[in-house]
């Protein structure tokens, strides 16, 4: 399947919420109780995320894991936001 026919991107939904939540690494990476390295490897490469972690992300940001998943782009996030 090509990858424009998967709508997964999960590593700029993840800087994208932190970024609409005003939070810097490093105050999002405290809050989400890892360190600001862990963090950056999230947003550079969301292939090292645990179902655990999105969860936690999820909570923080208040918005569906949907949305961690698929972005804003689908029909029940963008009700959620």
């Amino acid at each position: 399947m090509p990858n424009e026919l998967v709508p997964l991107n999960i590593k700029h939904s993840i800087l994208d919420l932190r970024v609409r939540a005003g939070m810097s690494q490093s105050q999002a990476a405290n809050k989400l109780g890892i360190s600001e390295p862990t963090l950056r490897k999230w947003e550079n490469d969301s292939s090292v995320l645990s179902y655990k972690d999105m969860l936690r992300i999820s909570k923080l940001y208040g918005v569906p894991l949907d949305y961690i998943f698929f972005g804003p782009n689908n029909a029940f996030s963008e009700k959620c936001l």
